[in-house]
């Protein structure tokens, strides 16, 4: 009889486990991605809170893991998330270039950015002498080597350093939390066929909630080569949100086994996604990863204001003696 009991046991337990499983595949839980090594990405059932359409449905189970079993893909494509986290930080030369009354000009910068969560990124423009930044504390930007907290250029600090964070971090960081993934597309561009990633941001993302971006991975390399940005954040250099731009990246060049572009173009685009004039581009002309750089480099520096040179003490001459008469 005990034997009978034992085995009883032993069966209503495996028939809990195949029911906890079956649960699991029809909420499209988290037990399953474990079980099936899938990254972890939020889906949520509604767009963010800033738009007016109307509540987006949930992916269904298979839509979910075939987006997912695609992002894993995008990352062994770019060489892994082992890689990306041994590369450490990136240090880049970039030169960003426009347009001006018909000559081209240039303004380098020096990109330092260490590799994790959460982000933390230095530019420093060497043609102005300007820095932007972003880390553990928070954005903040100098000018001529000083603090400068002025609200417009610290947002504008914001909204440049997130951004290249952002970009030079994918596809990793698209199992982050609060990356939002909407659908996975196959489209046509230009005869060739690209898998289209559309995605939104939810709280405590990167870069800002109510965002969306539409990212182009070109078959069969799984190389991302442009980008529908729909931004909703101040502090941008292309005028009052919300801004619609087209980002592409060409010549793709390894660093570390990771497909770096070392060209960068900016295009305005209309509400619809249709592509406008050139805005800028950004050139990487030199590259270097597995750099370790110290926290205290994406701090804000504190520094006092030079004071005049004061003497510490005042020479005093002493009073002659004077002996007295018997």
């Amino acid at each position: 009889m005990a034997n009978v009991s034992k085995t009883t046991r032993l069966a209503l337990r495996g028939l809990s486990l195949v029911l906890v499983a079956a649960v699991a595949v029809l909420a499209g839980c988290g037990t399953v991605r474990r079980f099936v090594r899938l990254p972890r990405v939020p889906f949520l059932s509604k767009p963010a809170a800033s738009s007016r359409t109307a509540p987006e449905r949930p992916l269904g189970f298979f839509a979910r893991r075939a987006t997912q079993r695609f992002i894993k893909g995008a990352i062994k494509a770019y060489g892994g998330a082992r890689n990306w986290r041994e590369t450490e930080g990136l240090e880049l030369d970039m030169v960003w270039k426009t347009v001006e009354g018909g000559r081209v000009v240039e303004d380098p910068a020096l990109v330092q950015m260490a590799v994790g969560s959460p982000p933390r990124i230095r530019i420093y423009y060497s043609k102005i002498d300007q820095t932007f930044a972003l880390g553990d504390r928070g954005a903040w930007a100098m000018m001529r080597q000083q603090p400068d907290r002025t609200p417009t250029l610290v947002d504008r600090a914001r909204y440049t350093a997130v951004i290249m964070n952002f970009f030079l971090s994918l596809p990793f960081n698209l199992t982050d939390r609060g990356v939002v993934v909407r659908r996975l597309e196959t489209k046509i561009w230009g005869g060739q066929t690209y898998d289209t990633l559309t995605l939104g941001f939810d709280k405590g993302a990167y870069p800002w909630r109510g965002d969306s971006m539409t990212l182009w991975f070109r078959r069969p390399t799984t190389v991302l080569e442009r980008c529908l940005f729909i931004s909703t954040a101040v502090g941008s250099a292309f005028g009052p949100p919300p801004n619609s731009l087209w980002i592409t990246w060409e010549n793709h060049v390894p660093l570390n086994g990771i497909p770096l572009p070392r060209r960068w173009s900016f295009f305005r685009a209309e509400a619809d996604g249709a592509m406008k004039e050139k805005l800028f581009d950004i050139e990487v002309t030199n590259a270097a990863g597995n750099r370790s750089f110290l926290p205290v480099l994406f701090r804000e520096p504190v520094i006092e204001p030079p004071i005049p040179r004061m003497p510490i003490t005042i020479e005093r001459t002493a009073p002659p003696l004077v002996t007295p008469t018997p």
